[in-house]
């Protein structure tokens, strides 16, 4: 399969109901759909996805899901009960139909959330695993300086701005080469972004006010073409 018609999501924080997903042929769930990752949040929310006219559906956790952290086993049964066939991943390597897919939801510590690490060494070691030759990286948190600006609280940008992606990532996107990167996290940097070899996509559906008001991301993905 060459041309694939790729859905992603990220930061629906318990708004799926408002989502229309359209057929496709992977669906990629970028992390941050719940609140605190609340048991009956990881069934409901993977019951929905299990709805969707997707061929293939990747579910990739983010800061968020504090309890799935806690307990991953638990919280990987319940998703794949409601939603047979999902990939529920925390970090790693998916295939399909010869798309190489890398998955993490690792982010740069942040108020201890779930998943976080510390800038530098700590967070390197994860990327460091990512290996040459993928099609596609969904992180859940961007890289540094490329759709990750945040806004002051009354919206406005700040004067310098903030940046707060990850330097590391950006580093290790460099050594691989994605020709997609997808990433959530920062809802102020909903939108797409073209450079060197990589389109990079922050895919949050949800805005700084946690109002689902992003549309979904619908990338057309021709491997041949890269």
């Amino acid at each position: 399969m060459a041309n694939l018609k790729v859905v992603a999501i990220s930061d629906v924080h318990c708004k799926w109901n408002k989502l229309k997903i359209p057929e496709c042929d992977i669906l990629i769930s970028v992390g941050d759909y719940s609140f605190q990752g609340e048991k009956h949040v990881v069934r409901d929310y993977h019951h929905w996805l299990n709805e969707q006219d997707a061929g293939y559906i990747i579910s990739i956790q983010g800061n968020h899901e504090k309890w799935v952290e806690k307990n991953f086993a638990e919280a990987k049964q319940i998703a794949e009960e409601e939603c047979p066939g999902v990939h529920f991943m925390v970090e790693g390597l998916v295939e399909i139909e010869g798309i190489k897919i890398w998955g993490s939801a690792i982010t740069p510590w942040f108020h201890n959330w779930a998943y976080n690490r510390y800038r530098g060494e700590d967070i390197l070691r994860h990327w460091s695993q990512i290996p040459e030759g993928i099609d596609i990286l969904a992180t859940h948190g961007p890289v540094y300086g490329i759709l990750d600006e945040v806004l002051s609280p009354c919206g406005d940008p700040y004067d310098p701005p903030r940046n707060v992606g990850c330097e590391m990532l950006l580093q290790e996107i460099k050594r691989v080469k994605p020709a997609i990167h997808l990433c959530g996290h920062i809802h102020s940097g909903y939108g797409q972004v073209h450079k060197d070899s990589t389109s990079y996509y922050n895919v949050s559906v949800c805005d700084e006010m946690y109002v689902a008001s992003n549309p979904v991301t619908i990338i057309e993905y021709d491997k041949d073409l890269g």
